[in-house]
């Protein structure tokens, strides 16, 4: 926990003296205020996982939150502080241009990395911008008592506490959401260097967060658990909750027709009875390498049988696209696209036989939820989490075992029966506004837990 002792009142005074912060107008006025910090999704051009959760909070966060008198405002950390950031007439975060990287191929995305460091490069920003403004900027964020700031956002690398800190010593309220601790439990599946920042992040975090909203009760259990190790001097189950995660993509309504890629609809349309599907950031964790290896099996009994895999190139992802882009079938039974729109999944979730969902480790596992909306059968890894969240509706199979997804899939060909307890059409999906509401319930019900 953050102590205010008077070394830290002292920082935080001198911080309000060195220039007047000025809030959002009208804030102070309207009702109590919350931040989300989204500083990472402003500069990511993704869309998935973390980012699509920020986003969303982002995009319903307004309407779910004024139903409570309360004014919630996205913001990102720059220079030392806490900056509002502006939002489209749809509510999108207007940040980094998603647009441009989305078309970028993966060899081009990895030289750009190479040669151009963001790390190196957005430091050497930073101290030019400090060099020339020593003032804080006029939009700066000015905490007061009854603020909350919530930490949404994988912000794991960047170092707010100080502003933090001096927030919580004014009566700021800080939440947390917790998305797994994936890289504390699985450091196999990340970087070396991740696993550290991360670990980092999670210690100085958990101990000093007023509330903990859990994707899933799974990591409810698991923060809980790290709570009583790390000797939290607060009582867990008192400030921590889970919430479920919204299941609808953008603009479901719009009643346009959607721009579709001509190979995308021409390899779903030519496929019988549609492809079968697999959504997320291809890495070793993900575990799309087993599809392969349960293909070549289905293929020997139901040659007709497609793959399509949709998902941003991640962390150690070269070898198994080399191997799906290499294989015999590429294009014919194979078909890779990092960068679906949300249209385009849309199309591919409505149009497709199954979801194949072969992960070792997740928080939540939204593509399940997102096809159990669509009325998908679900193919799911066999692990807590996919238990929880698709409960009776999916089929589920061993993350290590090829030969039990391709029997699966086999059987499935001759019949065209999905053997699951329940079908699709009787699971319960929440949308996005209900997933924040509930966020927002956590942050509110937090208050009368102390």
């Amino acid at each position: 926990m953050v102590h205010c002792v008077e070394s830290k009142v002292g920082r935080t005074n001198v911080l309000n003296q060195r220039a007047p912060r000025v809030a959002i107008p009208g804030n102070t006025t309207l009702g109590r205020r919350m931040y989300v910090d989204c500083s990472q999704t402003f500069v990511a051009p993704m869309r998935s996982g973390i980012p699509r959760v920020v986003r969303n909070i982002i995009k319903h966060g307004r309407a779910a939150a004024a139903q409570h008198n309360l004014i919630l405002t996205p913001v990102r950390f720059e220079d030392g502080f806490f900056i509002p950031v502006e939002i489209s007439a749809g509510g999108d975060i207007i940040g980094a241009s998603v647009n441009q990287v989305r078309r970028e191929h993966p060899v081009v995305r990895r030289m750009r990395k190479l040669l151009y460091p963001k790390t190196i490069v957005r430091a050497a920003q930073t101290a030019w911008r400090r060099l020339l403004r020593a003032a804080i900027p006029p939009t700066a964020v000015r905490f007061m008592e009854g603020d909350t700031l919530l930490l949404a956002d994988s912000s794991w690398s960047v170092n707010f506490w100080s502003e933090i800190d001096a927030a919580r010593c004014l009566g700021t309220r800080i939440g947390l959401v917790q998305y797994d601790f994936i890289p504390h439990t699985h450091p196999h599946f990340t970087s070396v260097k991740l696993t550290k920042v991360f670990r980092r992040w999670m210690k100085k975090t958990l101990q000093s967060v007023d509330f903990i909203a859990a994707i899933s009760e799974t990591v409810a259990d698991q923060t809980r658990s790290f709570l009583s190790e790390i000797n939290r001097d607060v009582a867990a189950k008192t400030i921590v909750r889970s919430f479920r995660l919204g299941a609808d993509l953008n603009d479901e309504s719009d009643s346009r027709p959607p721009s579709l890629r001509p190979e995308l609809v021409a390899f779903i349309e030519l496929a019988q009875r549609g492809p079968y599907l697999t959504v997320g950031t291809v890495e070793p964790r993900k575990n799309q390498g087993l599809l392969l290896d349960s293909f070549e099996k289905v293929w020997t009994e139901a040659p007709d049988a497609k793959l399509l895999v949709a998902g941003f190139a991640g962390w150690h992802s070269e070898a198994t696209i080399e191997r799906f882009r290499r294989h015999p079938r590429w294009k014919t039974h194979i078909l890779y696209f990092p960068n679906l729109s949300d249209a385009e999944l849309r199309y591919a979730y409505s149009r497709s036989k199954a979801l194949l969902f072969p992960s070792h480790a997740e928080g939540y596992g939204l593509p399940v939820v997102e096809a159990l909306r669509h009325q998908m059968p679900v193919f799911a890894s066999d692990i807590p989490v996919h238990r929880q969240v698709g409960g009776d509706c999916c089929v589920y199979f061993s993350p290590f075992d090829s030969q039990a997804l391709a029997s699966q899939i086999i059987g499935f060909e001759r019949t065209g029966l999905f053997p699951a307890a329940k079908q699709p059409g009787n699971f319960d999906t929440p949308t996005w506004l209900q997933a924040v509401q509930e966020l927002i319930d956590i942050s509110l019900g937090s208050l009368t837990n102390e």
